[in-house]
């Protein structure tokens, strides 16, 4: 009995791997359940943008691990408030907790394969890195507006079909919308989404080809919409300074009152096109469908008189803010400018509407040239 050893060993140890394969399991089960249904919404956007189908097993290969759902702009919260985790949210959530500590080395390594595919001219999964980078570094405000950029500006030049430039510019602005959703007090993103509307939609080389469709996809003006943006960019900047100190508060808030003026300026080319088409039926002898051209031309010039008077009002109270403010004095002169050249279109417009009749057009015709949209 001295000599006595337990007979038995214990029984833990061997169930211990089939435990620890288990949770392995169960783990990749649960993630597979968040990551797979989103894929599919990257997939269908990705191989449109391409402009060609893959097979299943190259797409198996290559395929997409986050959905482009959640970096889309499903719900965009239009006002300042606190971010909303929606259930799109969910993968990107479950990734940054698996990863920890190595969210930071993976980030950096998305961002080079990112910009060498980028010059590489290889879009198969640029909008798959770019979801990722939006994933684990979404409260970063300058990493939404670079993404936003290029895919704007860099990646939509790389393609000569018009339609596909603008579906990667509304990549764009789908991106930014959803940061702007995950970071609704930062000014900065809010400017970057006015930016390509104002200058890439709305004044770019192609951007005849561009308005009409951003407005028969939205059903308004891109200058009015980028002027929307500005506002809420200023609003915003005013109550949480979110600007970024690389912007120019006065150069930025001044784009508002631009786009205005461009608004405008569309309005004004508008109406007086209408106008000058309706002496095409009076000369065939059609007097009733004249004078049906002629109102909707008149109620259109009514409309760009009230634009001209919304830009004349903008210009003036930014002229005098940022003259407080301090700004430069050719900077304060230049405001000034705008405001005066605004004002006189809002006089010279309302002459011609006191003078304008059905009966006088024919006479003021050829003052009707409508201006130049070339910004």
């Amino acid at each position: 009995m001295n000599g006595a050893r337990p007979t038995h060993e214990p029984t833990g140890g061997a169930a211990s791997p089939w435990r620890t394969a288990a949770y392995i399991a169960v783990l990749a089960i649960l993630l597979a359940a968040v990551i797979h249904p989103l894929r599919r919404h990257v997939e269908d956007l990705r191989q449109d943008l391409l402009g060609r189908r893959e097979s299943p097993a190259w797409r198996l290969v290559q395929a997409s691990q986050f959905g482009l759902a959640s970096a889309a702009g499903n719900s965009v919260r239009m006002v300042p408030g606190g971010p909303r985790l929606e259930l799109g949210d969910l993968a990107s959530q479950a990734t940054i907790l698996v990863l920890g500590g190595f969210r930071g080395p993976y980030a950096v390594w998305l961002w080079m394969q990112a910009e060498e595919e980028k010059h590489q001219n290889a879009h198969f999964d640029l909008i798959d890195r770019y979801t990722r980078i939006a994933a684990l570094q979404s409260e970063y405000p300058q990493m939404w507006a670079y993404h936003g950029w290029n895919l704007a500006w860099n990646i939509s030049a790389q393609w000569h079909s018009l339609d596909r430039k603008y579906q990667w510019i509304r990549r764009a602005t789908e991106f930014l919308q959803e940061g702007n959703r995950k970071n609704p007090h930062n000014a900065e993103i809010m400017a970057a989404l006015g930016r390509i509307y104002g200058e890439k939609l709305g004044r770019s080389q192609e951007a005849e080809y561009y308005r009409a469709r951003v407005r028969e996809d939205e059903g308004r003006s891109t200058f009015l919409i980028a002027y929307e943006w500005y506002d809420r960019a200023r609003q915003t900047n005013d109550r949480y300074g979110t600007l970024g100190g690389s912007l120019s508060k006065a150069v930025i808030y001044s784009q508002a009152c631009h786009n205005l003026s461009y608004y405008a300026t569309e309005l004004t080319a508008e109406a007086f096109t209408t106008l000058k088409k309706s002496l095409e039926p009076r000369q065939a002898g059609d007097d009733t469908a004249a004078r049906d051209a002629f109102q909707r031309g008149l109620a259109e010039l009514n409309d760009a008189l009230g634009a001209w008077e919304w830009a004349r009002r903008e210009w003036k109270e930014h002229a005098i803010r940022f003259e407080r403010e301090g700004v430069t004095a050719e900077l304060a002169n230049t405001y000034q400018r705008f405001y005066g050249e605004a004002d006189a279109t809002v006089r010279q417009l309302e002459q011609l509407r006191s003078q304008l009749t059905y009966e006088s057009l024919p006479s003021l015709a050829p003052d009707l040239d409508p201006p130049e949209l070339d910004f």
